[in-house]
């Protein structure tokens, strides 16, 4: 082969573009990371899912304002089909038991004595969820100062938990 027949010759690898690639990737693995922990992902469930905020996660037991957690109850239907949501009574949708971390009973809800004693049902059509708002009072004198509690609620049959420290 002659000078003028030489194959052509790829160019040498450029760093740049792989760092650039490595960034992006990184930054994708990131992202999907953060929203994952964060319940940005919940599409992805096939199921009927249960959330609680409290608005705080200390409770000082003394002081000018009540002892008490304002909770924002969310119910998630992540299913295709619509859900069927029933409680024995209009007062037992929100329940809830607070447990100190010996795994004893501190406190309980009590049901209201009017509630009509007839069961309810309501429908979640696939792929909405409801939210609601709902008050815990905590009688002071159960707590003990610097332990923590934990809630254990159901909201339509449907249960989950969150902590709280006592102030």
């Amino acid at each position: 082969m002659s000078e003028e027949q030489k194959l052509p010759q790829a160019p040498p690898p450029d760093w740049r573009r792989y760092l650039l690639w490595a960034v992006i990737w990184v930054g994708f693995v990131a992202a999907l990371g953060y929203s994952a922990s964060h319940g940005g992902l919940g599409f992805l469930e096939n199921a009927v899912v249960v959330s609680a905020e409290p608005n705080r996660d200390a409770v000082k037991l003394q002081g000018p304002e009540p002892a008490v957690i304002q909770v924002k109850v969310n119910l998630r239907n992540s299913t295709s089909k619509q859900a069927t949501l029933t409680a024995p009574t209009a007062c037992k949708i929100f329940r809830w038991q607070i447990f100190a971390r010996s795994g004893d009973l501190v406190q309980t809800v009590v049901p209201n004595d009017t509630c009509p004693q007839s069961p309810v049902t309501a429908y979640l059509p696939s792929g909405e969820n409801v939210e609601e708002f709902y008050s815990i009072v905590l009688q002071t004198q159960r707590y003990q100062r610097g332990e923590d509690y934990l809630v254990s609620y159901q909201y339509w049959g449907y249960e989950g938990e969150f902590q709280f420290k006592a102030e």
